[in-house]
C-alpha cells in the first residue's frame, strides 16, 4: 500500500467471493487482505483462498494506481497554487526569532497591505472540494459546514505549515463541533 495511505476499498460485489467460502476460509481471506494492504508480504498456502484473493488483489492494485494518480495531480495543483502565491510577492507566514508573527505584505501603490496566506486558504477551502467532501462524509449540509467555517476561523491557529494541515485541523474540529443538530430536518444525507 502507498505510504501514508490509511485505507482501502472492498466492493459490494466481492461479497460473492466471501459467500462461496466457509466462515473459516473467509476469516483467513480477510486477514490475508489486511496483511497484504499493510505490506506484510503474506503467503497463502490454501489454493482455494489464493484463487479467491487474486481478483481482490488485482482490484487493490488498480485502486492503488488511481490513488497515486490523484495524489500526484493534487500535489501538482498545490505546487501550481503555491507558485502563483509566491510569484505574486506574498511571503509565507513565519515566526521571527522573538516568536512574534510576521505579517505577509505586498506593496500596493506605495501602501503596505497585509495579506495572510491563511486568509487565502479559508477562501480556497470555502470554494473547494475538501469542504464538499467533509460535508458528504459527515452527512452535513454544505451551507452548514460553510457557517461553521466562520466559527472555526475564531478558533483556528494563526499558523499552519501547509494547506493540508489547515484542512486536517478543520476536519477534526468540525467532528467535535457539528454545524447542526443531528436530528434537524436540515441535515442532508448523501
Amino acid at each position: 500500500m502507498a505510504e501514508n495511505k490509511k485505507g482501502f476499498v472492498l466492493y459490494a460485489d466481492q461479497k460473492l467471493i466471501f459467500d462461496d467460502l466457509t466462515n473459516e476460509e473467509a476469516g483467513i481471506l480477510i486477514k490475508h487482505i489486511f496483511s497484504y494492504v499493510n505490506d506484510e508480504n503474506p503467503e497463502l498456502k490454501d489454493r482455494l483462498i489464493d484463487m479467491a484473493f487474486k481478483p481482490i488483489k488485482l482490484q487493490l492494485k488498480r485502486d492503488l494506481i488511481k490513488y497515486e494518480v490523484v495524489k500526484e495531480r493534487n500535489s501538482a495543483n498545490a505546487r501550481k497554487r503555491w507558485d502563483k502565491v509566491a510569484s505574486s510577492g506574498i511571503r509565507s507566514h513565519t515566526k521571527n526569532a522573538d516568536n512574534d508573527n510576521d505579517n505577509d505584505k505586498v506593496k500596493d501603490k506605495g501602501k503596505d497591505k497585509d495579506i495572510n496566506i491563511i486568509n487565502n486558504w479559508f477562501s480556497d477551502f470555502e470554494n473547494g472540494n475538501e469542504l464538499i467532501e467533509i460535508a458528504r462524509i459527515n452527512k452535513f449540509t454544505i451551507e452548514g459546514v460553510k457557517k461553521k467555517l466562520i466559527d472555526f476561523r475564531k478558533f483556528a491557529e494563526l499558523e499552519y505549515p501547509n494547506y493540508g494541515k489547515f484542512v486536517s485541523h478543520f476536519k477534526n474540529w468540525i467532528i467535535k463541533n457539528p454545524p447542526i443538530n443531528p436530528n434537524s430536518p436540515l441535515k442532508m444525507v448523501y
